[in-house]
């Protein structure tokens, strides 16, 4: 038995041939393991675009080949794939898409390239051409189609295949899994070497090329994604091996990787197993480590999301999840620690704070950033809260810096900008809050840098006025973020003559003035609006309604009341809302009822006051408030 771990592309190079036999099954693979293979590929690709290299390849697992035969001269040596068949057809679909959406663009260079990688060229000696060119060739139910996807660009694919598309061109979900995988890739590698703003990522702007893109991808594709390939000899037991790969045990964690080696080192450097285990390890054997968690589209054990945080803690950098044990020994080398001890407290000493961030119970600074960020699904802030809580800084700049990246969160939510960049701006905010010091006025001084940019800036107090004032939250805000920012003013709202406590749970939002207004809510003028735009004839009629519904979603149009309340009000008329406004007994709402009439003068006094508490509970970073007014 031979295993060596090989590139993507150095075995599709090869004059070889890859046959599954017909007792496998037929390509299974969907959009649940294509999706992460993208996010993948998609990120090694921005790293080789935007360092000029990759630091980490991405191991895909096993490929397990018995031959087929002994080397003939003149013919191209098969093997049989005992194991690995939906990998290795999917990086062939993958390179078919690639190939033909380079034609598409008018890459012949890089298209006859990735053609060399899933079929044999005219020129290679073979004795059944018809058969031996394709350097795939499924399982039997599989083989007509796949030699279509191998030798028909897409337009000539949706002819052949008519009951696979709609009329619009999109595949259909019932289409066959391997063309439903080859037009995944075609459309996802064209929305990023066209800079698609509809790609779930944010979009580049670095002038970067159609051209570049494309080889980025196929690059990090032919060099960056490997496979273990196991290669058996005659007496080798092919199904032993099998069952050993596949034995159904639960995947290895990549923190799991990472004990087998800090147990496995102290062995071999004479240190206690058992002490580090007591002292240091035992920490993360608990439940709550071993719990799913998610971020994004990743499900992972907890155990792995914290390794990921804690290490770019540790280097101030983003850290790739799918290569958390790659990204580990690189540091530990890195650093060269004197002895395991020193290794393990490096890492254990995050453990309580992430615990904190991640169930937050009572009422600390750092329970209260937790909760916040987990409301609003930031938990790429993680790195910078350890960072922070890790340091030497007093308490009260601790609780400081917690408030402002919750404000960041925030401020950015109601303004409308995007958290797309949060993985990159957190890491980076740790790393220069470590380099120039663990304080607001570091904190502050990272951002007064950035005000330009759309994708990193903290909004200023005018513009989070002007978001309360005019931008439509409801609809925009998902309803638990949106509750969370209405009970967080509430609290801003009171002073020490209202009560104090939490709110009750389950308080749903409600409009103050309704959704369907027009039958009991008259305009400013005392015109009572139809039902039907249509039978307006005035102008002025025409503006005051336009208004009106530009004002209905803003946030100071909205409130908070128990779902019973809220449903006795419904669509009813201000005098009946009022009733159960003061009720509530919640400081907004108590001011919400004594106004005399609502409409849109005191949606915007509403406004006014929403901002204020706004500008208190979110605060902006002094020092680039001073470099404000000096500018």
């Amino acid at each position: 038995m031979d295993a060596k771990p090989l590139s993507v592309g150095k075995i599709l190079s090869e004059r070889q041939r890859f046959v599954v036999p017909i007792y496998q099954r037929t390509y299974a693979w969907t959009k649940r393991e294509l999706e992460p293979l993208l996010e993948q590929i998609v990120g090694k690709s921005d790293e080789l675009l935007k360092t000029g290299k990759v630091a980490f390849s991405h191991y895909m697992g096993a490929l397990l080949l018995i031959p087929d035969a002994d080397p003939v001269f003149g013919r191209i040596q098969a093997f049989n794939v005992v194991d690995g068949q939906q990998r290795l057809t999917t990086f062939h679909l993958c390179f078919a898409a690639l190939r033909n959406l380079a034609a598409h663009y008018g890459e012949q260079g890089i298209s006859a390239q990735l053609s060399d990688l899933v079929v044999h060229s005219s020129n290679t000696p073979m004795k059944e051409p018809a058969i031996e060119r394709y350097k795939l060739e499924p399982t039997t139910y599989d083989r007509a189609l796949f030699r279509d996807l191998i030798d028909l660009d897409r337009p000539e694919l949706k002819v052949r295949y008519p009951d696979a598309f709609y009329k619009n061109g999109n595949i259909h979900p019932a289409a066959p899994a391997a063309l439903c995988a080859y037009d995944f890739f075609w459309w996802s590698a064209e929305a990023y070497i066209t800079e698609d703003a509809n790609l779930d990522r944010a979009k580049p702007d670095d002038g970067v090329t159609i051209s570049q893109r494309l080889l980025a991808l196929s690059t990090v594709l032919f060099e960056h994604f490997r496979l273990i390939v196991i290669t058996l000899s005659a007496d080798d037991d092919a199904q032993v091996i099998f069952e050993t790969l596949n034995s159904g045990g639960k995947p290895l964690a990549a923190m799991d990787l990472v004990r087998n080696d800090v147990f496995h080192r102290a062995s071999r450097r004479g240190e206690s197993q058992q002490l580090l285990l007591d002292n240091y390890w035992s920490v993360f054997e608990t439940h709550f480590w071993k719990q799913e968690a998610t971020q994004g589209r990743i499900k992972k054990p907890r155990i792995d999301f914290f390794l990921a945080h804690a290490l770019a803690a540790e280097q101030g950098k983003a850290v790739a999840l799918g290569e958390l044990f790659a990204e580990y020994k690189s540091f530990v080398t890195r650093i060269g620690f004197s002895d395991m001890a020193s290794e393990l407290r490096a890492l254990t000493r995050y453990t309580s704070t992430y615990a904190t961030l991640a169930e937050p119970t009572g009422d600390s600074s750092l329970a209260r950033l937790g909760r916040r960020l987990n409301t609003f699904d930031v938990s790429t802030a993680f790195p910078l809260v350890l960072t922070i809580s890790a340091s030497d800084a007093a308490e009260d700049e601790k609780a400081r810096l917690y408030d402002l990246i919750a404000s960041y969160v925030v401020r950015r939510a109601l303004c409308y900008l995007t958290p797309k960049n949060y993985n990159n701006v957190f890491v980076e905010v740790a790393a220069y809050l470590k380099a120039n010091g663990i304080d607001e006025a570091a904190f502050s001084a990272y951002f007064a840098g950035k005000s330009a940019s759309d994708t990193v800036r903290f909004p200023n107090n005018v513009e989070l006025t002007a978001a309360i004032h005019e931008r439509p939250q409801y609809g925009w805000i998902p309803q638990n973020r949106l509750r969370l920012i209405l009970e967080e003013l509430e609290f801003a709202a009171r002073d020490k003559f209202n009560i104090n406590g939490n709110l009750q749970d389950g308080l749903s939002i409600e409009h103050i003035m309704p959704q369907s207004w027009r039958a009991h809510w008259p305009l400013r003028s005392g015109i009572s609006a139809p039902a039907d735009d249509s039978m307006i004839a005035e102008d002025a009629v025409r503006l005051e309604i336009k208004k009106r519904e530009a004002s209905i979603h803003t946030l100071s149009n909205l409130t908070l009341l128990t779902p019973p309340a809220n449903s006795q009000v419904s669509n009813g008329a201000f005098d009946a809302k009022r009733v159960r406004l003061n009720d509530s007994l919640l400081k907004t709402n108590v001011a919400i009822a004594g106004e005399a009439v609502w409409d849109e003068d005191a949606i915007g006094r509403r406004a006014d006051a929403l901002s204020r508490f706004a500008a208190r509970v979110w605060p902006y970073p002094a020092a680039i408030i001073s470099a404000d007014a000096s500018a």
